[in-house]
């Protein structure tokens, strides 16, 4: 299965690719054992890629393309909820994860640090780039946002997400939940948040991994996906005219301002 991306997606038009995805990684999901259920305090998350492969495309007149992926993060057996509160301006930040013992919920403070702001999780997706002949081409981490364009991947989830759409970025914000719905996939791909690569047209390999941190924090396994990238170059002067082609490009570089992504896919 391949994905076209012919320009730079807005959050909330991200909803449009999760039915690609439930599609493409249900098929992935394994039960746990008796003894993994009864050990876990919180949700079983993985990395998925929805697709094997994709196409991006960097216009001539304004090069550069955002590396999204297709890649999810899942959750299984309960939510991932996290909630990022300070108690003044002046505070840092403190993330905590809600986990479940005993069939109780708790709060559980993770490491000072772990943010800064209420943005999402720094450094969450870790991603290089190879040519055809192996080299490395590009290495990068980009933040995630729970909140991102999410969607069922499983018929027994809820069927709405209870989690609010997108990070804030107000800078008067004290606090934000953050969530993952169990049964549900949220997209990594960072967006407009993040900053356009320079590739020159061809094929290349993208190796998606959560770096160790989180890993590590969250029980993730370390099993990086891996997607063909095609990077193809179009002018304004193609198509439907450079008008039409300048309005999509203005649009490649808007930002993720209004609220979007879990309600379009169920």
């Amino acid at each position: 299965m391949t994905t076209t991306r012919t320009h730079r997606l807005r959050r909330p038009l991200l909803a449009g690719t999760t039915a690609v995805a439930a599609m493409a990684v249900t098929a992935g999901f394994m039960a746990a054992s008796p003894e993994q259920a009864k050990a876990a305090t919180g949700p079983r998350l993985s990395l998925v890629a929805a697709t094997g492969s994709v196409t991006l495309t960097s216009w001539k007149e304004d090069p550069g393309v955002y590396l999204d992926l297709g890649t999810y993060l899942t959750a299984e057996g309960t939510p991932l909820e996290l909630r990022a509160t300070r108690k003044s301006y002046k505070d840092p930040v403190v993330l905590t994860q809600t986990v479940y013992e005993g069939g109780k919920a708790r709060s559980k403070v993770l490491p000072q640090g772990t943010v800064k702001d209420f943005s999402g999780l720094p450094g969450f997706a870790e991603i290089t780039l190879t040519d055809k002949a192996g080299k490395k081409v590009l290495s990068r981490a980009e933040s995630f946002c729970p909140n991102n364009a999410s969607g069922r991947i499983r018929p027994d989830a809820p069927a709405t997400s209870k989690y609010p759409e997108s990070c804030p970025t107000n800078p008067f914000t004290l606090g934000s939940v953050w969530g993952v719905e169990k049964g549900w996939a949220s997209n990594t791909y960072a967006g407009s948040y993040t900053q356009p690569v320079k590739l020159a047209a061809g094929t290349y390999t993208a190796r998606v991994g959560v770096a160790k941190k989180y890993r590590d924090l969250f029980g993730i396994a370390d099993k990086p996906a891996t997607v063909k990238v095609t990077v193809q170059e179009r002018s304004w002067e193609e198509g439907n005219g450079v008008g039409a082609a300048r309005s999509a490009a203005a649009d490649e570089h808007a930002g993720h301002g209004t609220a979007g992504g879990h309600g379009a896919a169920h």
